[in-house]
């Protein structure tokens, strides 16, 4: 179901919800393993499964041809590298596996994502997670291993002003500050509270977003029915720039599931950069551009409107307004883009220790958005790699079990979370601070009304990136012509080496 024909470039609405298909339980679930590597001796571990019916389960850690069991939680690792965990009930099969790594823990790349449901990848598994990724990728490019700790969790707002930090969440079972159950959408806490929760050791790198749920992106970003975000550009300023807070909220008081009631207003990512590099170790701040969650190219089903846990009166007016959402998540994906480059370039400008943060983006175009040609996220209920844990713990742990169960959708798949983290590893900047040969060198923008002429770096392979969600080969100097609004923010790369433009075309 990955192909629609490529000349459908307009919303269409048809079709029913597909029948849940028949889901493996994969019981019982390995819910988190945590490694503590210390450097000349063998590495801890603590496993946490998913056994919510109390059932006597047994697990086995695999590593090396050595295999160790246990029903308790603690364990010791035979050796380094990688290793395999899952669990059963005595005298059964043993359920999905757990894919886990561990350095030698001398010198390892720290890294700590902090967001919502992008940065907790939602409906991915935890090995193929981009944050993890992008930790594995630098682990493995600087040879110093990696330690990765994931705060985030799917729902949570940037800033939620009025409301203190939670001190114990259902979806942190282990009480380790890590969100166990990140796939069971709640809006706290909230990203600045993830910060304060990740503080306890040193860093050096977080990766980071925020503001999407803020503006509520069911009912808000797509479709404007929540009150505050009738126009994108004004609600991005407001939620992800920190500026622009009416004296009282609009949404306090709509009466479903949305961000927009605890997140109006309040700080924005300028903020979170900066308490980010506030962390121990003085980390540096990679901010996740959001990628196209729809586009013009999508190909939207009626079912998306009908069967997400809506009133029957928001189902109706969802089914008026789809035709807007894909311009509207355009729109989002820019005008955020170009709130994150605002707030970095604020931070590294105001920074006494130089430079410190960027933003990283995944390269994603309009074919890369659910319900298009070349898809990137998951764009059924339960096709994800996650749904089977959803499907028991959405309706104990949520108020909103249907919009938990499908939560996953329009979220970076597998192969879209292995875009985000390679990307990532292409930006130049990043190379540079971990001590990997880089190339700094800008584009080279000249413009003349809706036609811009890009140079970029010498070179042999050039692939463009307009910023307008469209991409093409070409040569060292190429033309374009924007058909959108901007804020469109030209990138290239050139033998595998991502430069950007110093600013929006």
């Amino acid at each position: 179901m990955r192909a629609l024909p490529a000349a459908l470039a307009a919303v269409v609405i048809t079709g029913s919800s597909p029948a849940v298909a028949a889901v493996s339980p994969d019981y019982p679930l390995i819910l988190d393993v945590d490694v503590t590597a210390v450097c000349g001796q063998p590495s801890t571990g603590r496993v946490t499964v998913f056994n919510p019916a109390n059932r006597n389960v047994e697990w086995r850690v695999r590593q090396n041809g050595v295999v160790i069991t246990g029903t308790g939680p603690d364990f010791t690792l035979p050796g380094t590298g990688e290793f395999l965990v899952d669990a059963r009930e005595p005298g059964r099969a043993y359920g999905k596996v757990w894919h886990d790594e561990v350095s030698d823990g001398c010198d390892p790349v720290r890294v700590v994502s902090v967001g919502d449901s992008v940065v907790w990848n939602q409906g991915v598994d935890q090995h193929q997670k981009f944050p993890r990724l992008t930790a594995k990728l630098l682990g493995d490019a600087t040879g110093r291993g990696f330690v990765h700790r994931d705060h985030s969790i799917s729902g949570a707002v940037l800033d939620a002003p009025d409301l203190p930090c939670p001190a114990s969440s259902v979806q942190d079972p282990d009480g380790d500050g890590e969100m166990e159950l990140g796939e069971v959408t709640t809006q706290q806490p909230d990203v600045f509270c993830q910060l304060e929760k990740a503080a306890e050791q040193p860093t050096d790198l977080v990766i980071i977003n925020g503001c999407i749920n803020d503006m509520d992106p069911l009912l808000g970003i797509p479709l404007g029915i929540t009150p505050g975000t009738e126009d994108v550009p004004t609600a991005v300023k407001r939620e992800c720039g920190g500026v622009g807070a009416a004296p009282t909220n609009p949404a306090r008081d709509v009466p479903y599931f949305s961000g927009a009631k605890i997140g109006y207003g309040g700080r924005g990512m300028r903020e979170a950069i900066e308490k980010a590099h506030s962390l121990p170790g003085r980390p540096k701040v990679l901010v996740v551009d959001f990628y196209y969650a729809l586009s013009r190219a999508s190909f939207v089903p009626r079912w998306f409107c009908t069967d997400r846990g809506f009133s029957a009166a928001n189902e109706q007016l969802c089914l008026q307004n789809i035709s807007q959402a894909p311009h509207r998540f355009e729109q989002f994906t820019r005008e955020s883009a170009e709130a994150y480059r605002m707030a970095v370039a604020e931070a590294n400008a105001a920074s006494a220790d130089g430079p410190y943060a960027i933003t990283g983006d995944g390269l994603f175009t309009l074919e890369n958005a659910a319900f298009a040609s070349d898809r990137k996220v998951w764009q059924l209920p339960h096709e994800d790699e996650q749904f089977s844990l959803r499907q028991e713990a959405c309706p104990r742990y949520s108020a909103t079990a249907v919009q938990c169960l499908t939560a996953a959708i329009a979220h970076p798949d597998t192969a879209g979370s292995r875009q985000y983290a390679e990307n990532f590893l292409r930006n130049q900047q990043l190379r540079q601070w971990f001590g990997l040969d880089a190339d700094l060198t800008p584009l080279e923008v000249s413009r003349n009304g809706d036609t811009v002429t890009l140079k970029a770096p010498a070179g042999q392979n050039f692939r463009w990136y307009f910023g307008d969600g469209t991409s093409a080969a070409g040569g060292q100097k190429v033309t374009h012509r924007y058909a959108t609004a901007g804020p469109h923010l030209p990138r290239v790369v050139v033998d595998g080496r991502l430069h950007e433009a110093r600013g929006p075309a």
